[in-house]
């Protein structure tokens, strides 16, 4: 999954009421066009980015850098980030607390799908359930908080093994597949098909190591772009639809980069 992922309208709650100050959410806006570019930028591109005319766009600029939330290269005439904006965002990240986030997160989706939700995070090993929402239906009992889960062929371990270096695994990989009777050529094929996993930023499976349960999982990501954890969803084979235009892989993806854009990532 590529970490470059634009926000859209992240961060405005549309429950918010008042008049609020205009000038100031113009200027706002100037500074997200930068944050969203993930570069330095021209004046001219700032603007268009922001919807607003290049000398509107100039006059925030101005503040901008004079508070130290964006800085201008002198050489190039370009702006970028500043300070004061690293500052504001590292101070954020110090105040988060990601299991609180999280739980938050896998609830809201646990609701929105009436399935059963675990979040998993890498101990060195292997994928641990870290956090698990029960649906309102039916309970994976098999799946339990402080469990291991099996990198093969789980969806959970799909999506931890398609965004880790493959030293993370690969040995544990290849014991795991040696002792369920698969052979080299196999395995070959199960680590290059990861690549499908990590490009389309997600892993759905058909019962495996839970009877009757299909699942969907989507990986999570912190402010460096590294994995975080991964979401995973099971929902009974008979009415969970894990094709990509179905409800649950849709929620899921929604719920992981909502929690990805909390972590500080920048994901599309």
């Amino acid at each position: 999954m590529d970490a470059s992922i634009k926000q859209g309208t992240a961060g405005k709650d549309p429950d918010i009421k008042g008049t609020g100050i205009q000038s100031l959410e113009k200027g706002l806006r100037v500074l997200t066009a930068i944050q969203h570019a993930g570069r330095a930028m021209r004046l001219n591109d700032i603007a268009a980015a922001a919807a607003m005319t290049p000398s509107m766009a100039h006059g925030y600029l101005v503040s901008l850098v004079r508070t130290g939330f964006v800085a201008q290269d002198r050489l190039s005439g370009f702006y970028d980030l500043g300070d004061s904006a690293l500052q504001l965002g590292l101070a954020s990240l110090s105040r988060t607390d990601f299991l609180s986030l999280a739980r938050a997160s896998i609830s809201e989706l646990a609701a929105e799908l009436g399935e059963t939700v675990t979040l998993a995070v890498w101990n060195g090993d292997a994928p641990v359930v870290v956090d698990k929402i029960e649906g309102r239906s039916d309970s994976v009992y098999e799946i339990k908080v402080g469990s291991l889960v099996r990198l093969w062929p789980t969806a959970t371990g799909r999506a931890f093994m398609a965004n880790l270096p493959n030293a993370e695994w690969e040995h544990h990989l290849r014991a795991m597949m040696h002792q369920g009777g698969e052979d080299d050529a196999s395995i070959a094929r199960f680590i290059t098909d990861l690549g499908d996993v990590r490009r389309e930023g997600y892993a759905a499976t058909l019962p495996s190591t839970v009877p009757d349960f299909s699942a969907v999982a989507a990986p999570v990501f912190d402010h460096r772009a590294h994995l975080k954890a991964v979401i995973t969803v099971l929902g009974r084979q008979d009415g969970f639809d894990i094709t990509p235009s179905g409800q649950p892989l849709a929620a899921t993806l929604h719920a992981a980069r909502s929690l990805s854009l909390r972590l500080g990532a920048s994901v599309s």
